[in-house]
């Protein structure tokens, strides 16, 4: 079994506990490009990335806006064990990936068996989304600033609008 110690969601567990707890999860190969979860749908399970490379986006129609790419000891969905809400994002593998796999009632398990365990498990957890609420945060912020420059200041806005004008017809 390969050495987990350095994963952040790991991070207040004992060697024996991360080993307690990685019998409750489940090996699996991803081959790249295949969608690994897909944004608005339901799920009952969160990933581990052993090996290779996500990518984590948005689509809003044509647009694809990329959030992240998630590599070696990331993990992601797991909003997945917390909450019964849709999916908030796609997730693609990049390259071949191997994951490990915590599905809902595997979750619910080591709440039962192991408080302490789950206890610091999601301490851990909680630690890394208040970690990209923050991101999130600051981007939105700078965003709206970028935003307000455009809508506030004449240069900006006719910069905007030359460079997204579609081409005209006469060159």
């Amino acid at each position: 079994m390969k050495d987990f110690s350095r994963v952040t969601l790991f991070k207040y567990l004992s060697p024996q506990e991360i080993n307690w707890l990685m019998v409750k999860w489940e090996s699996r190969e991803i081959a790249r490009d295949t969608v690994i979860v897909k944004e608005g749908t339901t799920g009952d399970e969160m990933y581990l990335i052993e090996s290779g490379k996500v990518e984590v986006f948005l689509t809003r129609g044509d647009l694809v806006l990329v959030l992240s790419e998630l590599g070696e000891n990331s993990f992601f969905g797991e909003m997945a064990l917390l909450t019964d809400k849709p999916r908030s994002a796609t997730v693609r593998a990049k390259t071949d990936c191997r994951l490990y796999v915590l599905k809902k009632p595997q979750f619910m398990e080591i709440i039962n068996e192991n408080p302490k365990v789950a206890a610091k498990f999601l301490l851990a957890m909680s630690e890394d989304l208040s970690h990209r609420i923050m991101v999130t945060n600051a981007n939105l912020e700078n965003y709206f600033l970028i935003n307000r420059a455009i809508v506030d200041n004449e240069s900006f806005r006719n910069l905007y609008i030359l460079t997204h004008r579609a081409p005209s017809s006469s060159g």
